[in-house]
């Protein structure tokens, strides 16, 4: 077991240099309550670059639609903003709220040129 003393920990976060950093950089999920956003990606050859879950009828009840998987390819990971967890409300003006898992990813993929993406992050 070892114990450390204020003055150690004093000395320890002395080295750690904050500059450049803000709240909404890092760990933005555990600050705070969600909030919405607009996001607007522009579907380039590697697509948007994002998978989804949930859905109305989904297996594991009604559900919003949620980003399940940001790939390292695609506008959504160029973007940076999108994140796994995140709700999507809305594309493009049309609302998410009771589609199903099919429908959801129909309107995602029928989209082109730039999608604009209300969340819930």
């Amino acid at each position: 077991v070892s114990v450390v003393t204020g003055r150690q920990q004093e000395q320890a976060g002395s080295n750690i240099n904050l500059t450049g950093l803000t709240s909404s950089s890092i760990f933005h999920d555990d600050l705070g309550p969600p909030q919405y956003k607009t996001i607007t990606l522009d579907r380039g050859p590697d697509g948007l670059g994002f998978s989804i879950v949930g859905g109305y009828g989904s297996p594991h009840g009604d559900l919003p639609i949620y980003v399940k998987t940001v790939f390292g390819k695609g506008a959504a990971a160029e973007d940076g903003r999108l994140k796994r967890g995140d709700q999507i409300i809305a594309v493009n003006g049309q609302s998410l709220e009771g589609v199903t898992h099919e429908e959801a990813v129909a309107i995602l993929k029928r989209t082109k040129g730039a999608v604009t993406m209300t969340v819930l992050s």
